[in-house]
């Protein structure tokens, strides 16, 4: 049997659409086998992310990785899928030599076809599958029926952006906005259900805009209200949402959906100063932000907020990071993410007057890697006693030999706990803060 290895970078939608590439690898009769020099395969398929400029040249060593790997069992094809293939194809092609097969955005569900047509021809120049995603209307439908080594499966229910942030590179390799046939994405649900996954994660480049792209005139309430009524699934948990699409609908749907919907927003920021957001085109202010959250709040009051933020966009002063500040001091959100600004060729940012200092932009990310230590260490340290649901994953933290799970608002629990729990939704009691997450014990399958 043939074997096939993967390596994914960057999103939870990238992550999804791996799971959809592996499945039909599977179906073509091919064993996956993991991404490693220990393990011969056949095929290396590494599916890129080109978020910033740093990501870029993380997927070159990595495919620098499965060229190498490639040379060691003859006869084996590398295959470069994903976003960074899809805005440049060129510069892989020059800058990391040994790769059969570059393909972008549109063709991942035909990886498998390329990869045969590859073996057939033999070696040569890398060929190109590189559709005009910008043309694309219709949504791709990707079949899987669960994500290897995860305990939590990946519905991918949206795919492309029409915002056209001035930073993003987002629409250039995903394209227009397209939304799954609401039958479709529930009966996907559905089928993951059936196969033992207790939790979906809804994902897409912006799934608070599901149905946009779609005659359905369906929205993100719609569906969340259909794949309630899903049998077997007991959590749903939603990928990243801007402030503009928490609508009284979304909320109403949320309410509504209290044991079943998650506890944990991640909740699109960027900058907590109007004026860069602005710049930004990212369609709300910093109040609009505030409120969404503390709509969400108003529903999950021990909701975990996750953020996106970058340091250092062009014209950013001092004045407008200590905004920024303020803004998460005020909302304290319990998960941050924060990226250095990087230019991306081809976006409007990228010309702009004003670019800032690879120290500063070092000196602000240092600045809010502080605020994010000292929040997320303090939403924690509230729920020291709690009885939480845990959903445990299949493996064990490697350092403690521990279970390690999830709580429904997104707390990373360590626990001594029994294999039979594996995989499975159990209730344990939180104890004190350890690595990035807590300690539970009395894990029981009760409450």
């Amino acid at each position: 049997m043939k074997r096939v290895a993967f390596a994914t970078l960057g999103c939870k939608l990238n992550q999804a659409d791996t799971e959809a590439i592996r499945f039909a690898f599977e179906r073509a009769g091919y064993e996956s086998v993991p991404f490693s020099k220990d393990v011969a395969a056949d095929v290396y398929v590494v599916n890129t992310c080109s978020v910033t400029g740093s990501t870029d040249h993380q997927c070159r060593q990595i495919l620098r990785r499965a060229v190498a790997m490639k040379n060691a069992n003859p006869g084996s094809v590398v295959v470069a899928t994903g976003c960074y293939s899809q805005v440049n194809p060129g510069e892989i092609e020059s800058m990391v030599s040994g790769i059969d097969i570059i393909s972008g955005t549109l063709e991942k569900d035909r990886i498998p076809e390329l990869v045969d047509e590859a073996l057939k021809a033999g070696e040569g120049a890398p060929r190109r599958a590189i559709g005009d995603v910008s043309r694309q209307k219709k949504f791709r439908i990707m079949e899987i029926e669960g994500m290897a080594g995860r305990d939590r499966a990946f519905l991918r229910i949206q795919e492309g952006c029409d915002r056209r942030c001035s930073y993003c590179i987002v629409p250039i390799a995903r394209g227009k906005e397209r939304s799954a046939p609401m039958e479709s994405a529930v009966g996907m649900a559905a089928r993951l259900a059936a196969n033992g996954y207790e939790e979906i994660v809804l994902t897409g480049v912006h799934i608070g805009r599901y149905g946009r792209g779609s005659e359905e005139n369906k929205t993100l309430a719609d569906l969340l209200r259909a794949l309630l009524d899903v049998n077997g699934i007991r959590r749903i948990r939603l990928g990243s949402i801007d402030p503009g699409e928490i609508s009284p609908g979304f909320l109403a749907a949320l309410k509504n959906g209290k044991d079943k919907i998650c506890g944990h927003f991640h909740v699109s920021l960027q900058s907590g100063d109007d004026s860069i957001l602005r710049m930004m085109r990212r369609g709300y202010a910093s109040d609009e932000y505030r409120r969404s959250v503390d709509s969400l709040r108003d529903i999950f009051p021990e909701a975990a907020i996750g953020a996106d933020v970058i340091v250092g966009f062009p014209g950013e002063s001092e004045e407008n990071h200590l905004r920024t500040k303020a803004l998460l001091e005020s909302t304290r959100p319990s998960h941050l993410h924060i990226f250095r600004y990087s230019p991306r060729e081809g976006t409007p940012a990228s010309e702009m007057p004003g670019q800032v200092s690879d120290e500063i932009k070092k000196r602000r990310a240092r600045d809010l890697s502080a605020i994010k230590k000292r929040l997320g260490e303090e939403f924690r340290l509230r729920h020291v006693g709690e009885r939480a649901e845990i959903l445990f994953e299949s493996r064990r933290d490697p350092a403690t030999g521990r279970l390690t799970g999830l709580t429904r608002n997104y707390i990373r629990v360590f626990a001594e706990a029994a294999d039979e729990l594996k995989g499975r939704i159990a209730y344990g009691s939180l104890r004190g803060l350890f690595s990035d997450g807590m300690t539970a014990d009395d894990i029981r399958i009760d409450c």
